[in-house]
């Protein structure tokens, strides 16, 4: 079975998709209405014949105060959103050996492998998805696919049983989820550099059951939502599914 991904209708646009186009206009806006503001307040005291000098008694004074202040903050909240602009999300090229195939176990049944292509195809179509393996809790390789580390350029690697990390194990053994979003953050990435590309960006894990494990990993960092999450959860009770009937 091919995987259905999420679809878009013709002309049915993103709603924020606008507001990412134009972000950097959105950001300035406050300090250009801040600054036209500023500049008309002080034109209309101008001409209008008023005083240069404020004068505390006069209701036209205050309120100009007020408006200058007004603007003021406008100007400096428009900077404040130009300074903390949203940096972009890195992107890399994952350093491995691509798998032209997934690799599944040779004691998977083909109905097992059928489910375990579905959810390849399904996660790397719908979600940044880049990397997929799934192992039971005593290491065994059930499946694997996309770029594998370089120590899996051996065909014959792929068969041997992998000693599953802290993070891995706690989700196979307590059903314990966890999201890295950014990899390179945390010391605990060294137990997916036996199965993933060293440079992998962030990875999901997921308790299949109460016996096997799900590792999606992406080359984009914090690249998969909390949607793309939940239903990772309904993919692997699917997959748990599958594993009683075909392994």
């Amino acid at each position: 079975r091919r995987a259905a991904p999420r679809p878009r209708a013709a002309g049915d646009d993103d709603p924020a998709e606008p507001l990412q186009r134009y972000a950097d206009v959105a950001r300035a806006s406050p300090a250009a209405f801040g600054a036209v503001s500023a500049v008309a307040l002080l034109a209309n005291r101008a001409l209008s014949g008023v005083a240069p000098v404020a004068d505390a008694s006069s209701a036209q004074s205050r309120a100009d105060v007020i408006c200058l202040a007004m603007s003021a903050c406008l100007v400096l909240t428009g900077l404040t959103w130009i300074a903390l602009k949203t940096k972009p999300p890195n992107v890399v090229e994952l350093v491995g050996t691509r798998l032209e195939t997934p690799y599944y176990a040779a004691t998977a049944t083909k109905a097992l492998r059928d489910e375990l292509a579905w959810a390849w195809d399904a996660a790397r179509e719908s979600t940044n998805c880049d990397v997929m393996a799934v192992f039971t809790k005593d290491g065994r390789r059930v499946m694997q696919a996309g770029i594998a580390a370089n120590a899996l350029r051996d065909p014959e690697a792929l068969t041997r049983d992998v000693e599953l990390g802290p993070i891995c194990a706690a989700a196979a053994r307590d059903a314990a989820p966890n999201y890295l979003a950014n990899l390179i953050l945390f010391p605990g990435r060294v137990e997916f550099e036996r199965f993933f590309p060293v440079n992998t960006q962030a990875v999901c894990v997921r308790p299949i059951g109460d016996g096997a494990v799900l590792v999606i990993g992406s080359r984009t960092q914090r690249g998969l939502t909390p949607s793309d999450q939940r239903w990772f959860d309904v993919v692997a009770q699917k997959l748990d599914r599958a594993l009683e009937r075909g392994l």
